[in-house]
C-alpha cells in the first residue's frame, strides 16, 4: 500500500519506522557518524537513534553540531532524544543555548501563565538540558555565575528552573541573586529569575518576589504573583489590595488548581 501524502511529508521531515531503524542496527560508530551527515533525513534520524550506544564526548560534539544545523523536525527530535540520554551532553548543549532557531522568548509576556507546572523551555538546547535532570544543576549554576551572554543566560535560567521545580530540588537562590545584582536594570532577566524562583523558597527569593509584585511592570507582577502562590508564600493584605482584575483572576485560578492537585 502506498503511503498517503501526510506520511510522505513526515518522512521528508525525518520520521522513521521500525524497519528503518533495524536496517542500520549493525552500523558501527564511524559508519553512524558518516550517516549523520546523509542527505536523506530518515538516515540522519536513524544515525542519531543508534548513536545512543556510543556515549562519549566526540559523538556528543558531532550530535550537537548536527542539531545546530538540522532543519528537519523528526531528525531534530531524534538528535535531542539521544543527547538527553547522555550526561556528556551537558557542556556542549550549554554552549548552544540561545543559538538554535528563533523560538525563544524575547520579551516579557503581558498575560499570566495559567498552569502550575513549569513552562517547557522554548529554546531547543535548554529543553534538552532540562531532560538531563539533576546532573545538569551544577554546570548550569556555573554558567549562570560566569556567562555575559544575556540571551544564553535567559535560556540557562529556563533549564535550571525547570529542573529545580520538576524534581523538587532544594537549592539556594544565590546564583540568581548574584546575576540580578550584576544586571539590576535588565527586566527580561528579572522575568526569568522571577519565574525560576517558583521552585526556590528562601529569604532572598521571598523578598525579591514581594518587591517585584509591587514595583515591576505588568508581566513581572503577574509572574511574581504566580511564583508566590506556587511557593505558598502569604501575600500581605496591603499588596493584595493593589491587585488588578487580571491578577485577581490568576490568583483565584492557581489556588483552585493547587487545591485540586492536593485533593
Amino acid at each position: 500500500m502506498s503511503m498517503n501524502t501526510s506520511a510522505i511529508k513526515r518522512r521528508e521531515r525525518g520520521e522513521v519506522n521500525e524497519a528503518d531503524i533495524a536496517h542500520f542496527a549493525s552500523f558501527d560508530e564511524p559508519e553512524l557518524l558518516f550517516l549523520l551527515h546523509s542527505k536523506t533525513p530518515v538516515e540522519r534520524s536513524c544515525a542519531a537513534i543508534h548513536l545512543r550506544k556510543y556515549q562519549n564526548l566526540a559523538v556528543v560534539d558531532k550530535l550537537c553540531h548536527q542539531l545546530a544545523i538540522e532543519k528537519k523536525l523528526y531528525t531534530k527530535i531524534a538528535l535531542c532524544e539521544t543527547l538527553a540520554k547522555c550526561a556528556e551532553s551537558i557542556e556542549p548543549l550549554i554552549r548552544l543555548l540561545g543559538r538554535i532557531g528563533k523560538n525563544q522568548e524575547i520579551k516579557i509576556p503581558e498575560t499570566g501563565f495559567y498552569k502550575v507546572s513549569y513552562p517547557l523551555p522554548r529554546d531547543i538546547a535548554a529543553r534538552t538540558i532540562s531532560r538531563l535532570g539533576i546532573v545538569a544543576i551544577l554546570p548550569l549554576e556555573n554558567f549562570i555565575k560566569s556567562s555575559k551572554d544575556m540571551n544564553a543566560l535567559a535560556q540557562a535560567i529556563d533549564a535550571y528552573g525547570h529542573i529545580v521545580y520538576s524534581n523538587k530540588i532544594k537549592c539556594s537562590s544565590s546564583p540568581l541573586q548574584e546575576l540580578y545584582e550584576k544586571h539590576p536594570k535588565n527586566d527580561f532577566l528579572k522575568f526569568k529569575i522571577t519565574r525560576c524562583l517558583s521552585g526556590i523558597h528562601d529569604e532572598w527569593a521571598k523578598s525579591f518576589l514581594l518587591k517585584i509584585i509591587q514595583t515591576g511592570c505588568k508581566g513581572l507582577r503577574l509572574e511574581a504573583l504566580r511564583s508566590l502562590i506556587l511557593l505558598k508564600i502569604e501575600i500581605p493584605g496591603n499588596i493584595q489590595n493593589g491587585f488588578s482584575a487580571e491578577m485577581q483572576k490568576l490568583e483565584s485560578f492557581l489556588k483552585k488548581k493547587l487545591t485540586k492537585k492536593l485533593s
